[in-house]
């Protein structure tokens, strides 16, 4: 037997017997993919900063003693969707019954206007008509 072939032998039996090393070496035990999910949900996550903050959108509604009514939706301030619905009311008489930032609906029984407020269309009317405690839905919106 040559050298080089000595060599080839040795480098051979070296990677069988490193390779059967490895596979009977003890590995460190992961625990199971639900004990990971359940200690990482323990542990305190920060929020990302590099988010732009949520947007709340405003509305009012605006009505007047003979039915005139103003809307607005989507303002970014209180103040621009209340002065907004006043100038579409268009009445000298005209007062703001409801700003909501989710939904709004105001309710009528013949001579008072009350509003009320809701994550949904639905709960801001009843929200009206509970306040009122009679008449009817005359308008309701959502931003």
């Amino acid at each position: 037997m040559t050298a080089r072939q000595r060599r080839r032998v040795a480098l051979t039996t070296a990677g069988v017997v490193a390779a059967v090393g490895m596979a009977f070496a003890p590995h460190p035990v992961h625990p199971p993919a639900q004990a990971v999910t359940t200690a990482t949900s323990n542990m305190p996550v920060q929020a990302p900063t590099n988010l732009p903050p949520l947007l709340t959108h405003y509305g009012a509604i605006a009505y007047s003693h003979d039915g005139a009514f103003g809307m607005a939706r989507r303002h970014k301030s209180k103040l621009g969707a209340q002065q907004q619905a006043m100038e579409r009311c268009g009445g000298g008489t005209c007062t703001v019954v409801t700003t909501f930032t989710k939904c709004g609906a105001v309710a009528h029984d013949g001579a008072t206007y009350h509003g009320g407020v809701g994550l949904s269309r639905t709960a801001a009317e009843t929200h009206a008509m509970s306040h009122l405690g009679g008449g009817q839905i005359v308008l309701s919106v959502c931003n």
